[in-house]
């Protein structure tokens, strides 16, 4: 039993080590959803789209989550010209932004409850990318795919400034969105 025993002590050291290896200081997400548009403080109709965002950031003991993240948004929209004419138009963002997160509450053994608070800005890139402050919360969903990885599904409340170097009209749109991407954690 003797001889067994610093054998013993070794592997569960390195048990132990392998387990401190594993578990990481980073988290990267990955996401893609849809832009419902409720108000717009301009003569435009609310406008519909899409969004595509990647995360990355601090992993806090799986208690909080902090990063950055950098996005694309298309929104699609009708706007009545002087003529009385209507047009469909897209408009373009480039947003980068600051990521929070945290856990609220574990509803089952695989899924998770939480919340989340996006803000930054979207530069101006030549006449397709319009600029201007962005801002998004709401609520999170996790299911445990496997040990370290989940896929989120995330719905909302956000805000986007639209301004640009060639167009004199800036307004803002206030619109609801739903997500849905891989969270490794």
């Amino acid at each position: 039993m003797n001889k067994f025993l610093p054998i013993l002590i070794v592997l569960l050291g390195c048990s132990s080590l392998q387990a401190q290896a594993q578990r990481r200081g980073s988290y990267t997400l990955l996401q893609a959803g849809g832009i419902y548009g409720l108000a717009t403080t301009a003569d435009h109709d609310p406008r519909h789209g899409y969004q595509f965002q990647f995360m990355f950031g601090r992993n806090f003991y799986d208690r909080l989550y902090l990063g950055l993240g950098i996005g694309n948004e298309v929104y699609r929209g009708r706007t009545t010209l002087a003529n009385g004419n209507r047009s469909t138009h897209r408009v373009n963002t480039l947003p980068i932004f600051a990521d929070f997160r945290a856990p609220i509450a574990q509803l089952s053994p695989l899924g998770r409850l939480g919340t989340m608070v996006n803000a930054g800005y979207a530069p101006s890139i030549g006449s397709d990318y319009f600029r201007g402050f962005m801002g998004k919360a709401g609520l999170t969903y996790g299911h445990l795919l496997v040990d370290g990885s989940s896929l989120l599904i995330s719905a909302g409340y956000g805000f986007q400034q639209f301004g640009s170097r060639f167009f004199s009209d800036r307004h803002v749109q206030h619109n609801l969105f739903v997500t849905v991407g891989l969270f490794v954690h």
